[in-house]
């Protein structure tokens, strides 16, 4: 189990570094404009579902199969499976692209409402075929529970593509907003193109263990890898599924409510460029331990080691609460000064004060639909992914009504809510995995201190004020941990170079358990 949250935060600190890269999207408004972003973001949906569609599930299946096949001993497997897989998803991967770029021109006119996206969306197609080929080998590494390669492709990716993204929004300002918004577009793919080099590279430098008997014809491997990959990328169409939801709906909402295009374009801009990678920021730490718990239970499960599984997803679920729940509450605390501060947007606050909720419960959604693919039960996540697309489609279309663009937030929280309750309910049959007072009450009691130290800070949307205040918060919550004994010296051991230490120095000012 200390693989599994060691491999989780090697996880976490790749995507925080590709995320902090990734602050190019504070520049996208003054670069585009609101309008020029939401054409920008019109486009992600569509490569979103579009690439969840091409590869979905299949790198899932292929670190659960991986992990069980090294479990045996099976390396020869492992490395057939990994054959098998790079055939499969650059095939759905080429098909995907082909597709995306063709159908372009419809999907601007028809789903996005706004002709001008068709030149973004065609500029993401290719990162549809690279992202596939990247998939099947950070699913082989991770099945064997090496996180750094994917984490240094993640990194690689990101550094490209903000480099590319705005060099070509700037060399394309003669052409227009629609063609700069394609430009910034156009950095996935040659993002992608760069992350797929470095796993490339990675697999001629790795040394794997190798033999173990004859591996299994590839027929029955590829059926094995689909009947476990449909449902799990069918589930993974989450985020995505929202996004188009809001994509379709929103803009027909707000247009019911007498505003024209430019403004329902400026506003869906707001909700999908400002309010949701902001309050995506921290799914880099539920990504990860969602990610590293598959192989785990995979593996535990393999062997017959049920206390073990439970234990990992026990363990999961606590690290998810812990570091979800004041993300949650210092995002809508925080809200209004990070928006004005971040994106020079009076408005903007609202969005992310409906969507904060969200943070915590897609994150446990998440890690419980990866525990249950890790037992080997993937299509229960699918089912209760249907109860909430469903409750999404619902509550979208009457709280934009009741409350414009921040209604869309709400509904999100809500379907997120509905995905939460059922996965977690449905972990109860695999055994012991809850533990209310770490993985609950000890999280609350310190994010109440947290969210009190908050209020009391005097209001200001200046840069600096927002950054003090989100350094204050982590202290305060840091401090609550600690008072609440709410951390365990074996997860401050996982962080790299300065856990132990940290652990041995909190240890002997006696304030944290041994």
């Amino acid at each position: 189990m200390g693989g599994f949250l060691q491999g989780a935060t090697l996880l976490a600190l790749g995507g925080l570094l590709s995320r902090l890269l990734g602050l190019y999207r504070l520049l996208l408004p003054t670069l585009l404009g609101p309008e020029g972003v939401g054409l920008y973001h019109m486009a992600y949906p569509i490569y979103a579902a579009t690439l969840a569609i091409s590869t979905g599930g299949l790198p899932v299946a292929i670190s659960k199969m991986v992990a069980d096949a090294a479990a045996r001993g099976a390396h020869r497997e492992a490395r057939r499976l990994l054959t098998v897989a790079m055939l499969l998803l650059s095939g759905l991967g080429l098909v995907g692209a082909v597709t995306l770029y063709a159908l372009a021109p419809w999907l601007a006119q028809h789903v996005t409402r706004d002709a001008r996206a068709a030149l973004s969306i065609a500029s993401v197609a290719p990162a549809v075929l690279l992202v596939a080929g990247m998939s099947a080998m950070r699913g082989f590494y991770q099945g064997y529970q090496l996180m750094w390669p994917t984490a240094l492709s993640q990194v690689v990716e990101q550094v490209v593509r903000v480099g590319s993204l705005i060099a070509l929004v700037i060399l394309l300002r003669p052409g227009g907003i629609a063609a700069q918004a394609a430009g910034a577009a156009s950095g996935a793919s040659f993002g992608a193109l760069a992350g797929f080099f470095v796993l490339l590279l990675v697999r001629g430098a790795t040394r794997l263990p190798r033999g173990g008997g004859t591996p299994p014809a590839v027929r029955p491997l590829l059926k094995t890898l689909l009947m476990l990959a449909v449902p799990i990328t069918v589930a993974g169409l989450g985020v995505p599924l929202m996004q188009i939801v809001d994509l379709v709906l929103v803009p027909a909402r707000l247009a019911a409510l007498g505003l024209g295009e430019h403004a329902r374009t400026g506003l869906y801009g707001e909700l999908s460029g400002y309010g949701m990678p902001l309050v995506a920021l921290p799914g880099i730490i539920s990504g990860a331990i969602a990610v590293a718990l598959v192989p785990t239970v995979a593996a535990y499960a393999s062997a017959r080691n049920h206390a073990g599984a439970a234990a990992a997803v026990r363990e999961a679920l606590r690290a998810t609460v812990l570091w979800m729940l004041p993300a949650s509450a210092g995002l809508y605390l925080l809200a209004t000064p990070l928006t004005q501060a971040l994106f020079q947007s009076t408005s903007a606050g609202g969005i992310v004060r409906a969507l904060a909720p969200g943070v915590v419960l897609f994150a446990l959604a998440q890690v419980s639909a990866a525990a249950l693919q890790g037992f080997g039960e993937t299509w229960l996540p699918l089912r209760n992914l249907g109860y909430a697309a469903v409750a999404k489609i619902g509550l979208t279309w009457i709280f934009v009504g009741l409350a414009g663009v921040s209604g869309a937030g709400l509904a999100t929280v809500g379907a997120y809510l509905v995905w939460a309750v059922c996965n977690v309910f449905a972990l109860r049959r695999v055994g012991r995995v809850f533990a209310l007072g770490d993985q609950l009450l000890r999280p609350l009691g310190a994010t109440l201190l947290m969210a009190v130290t908050l209020v009391m800070l005097p209001a200001g949307g200046s840069r600096l004020r927002s950054v003090l205040a989100v350094l204050i918060g982590l202290l305060a919550y840091f401090v609550g941990l600690l008072f609440v004994g709410g951390l365990k010296g074996a997860e401050l051991e996982e962080i790299p170079m300065l856990g132990p230490r940290l652990r041995r120095g909190l240890e002997w000012l006696g304030l944290i358990r041994r």
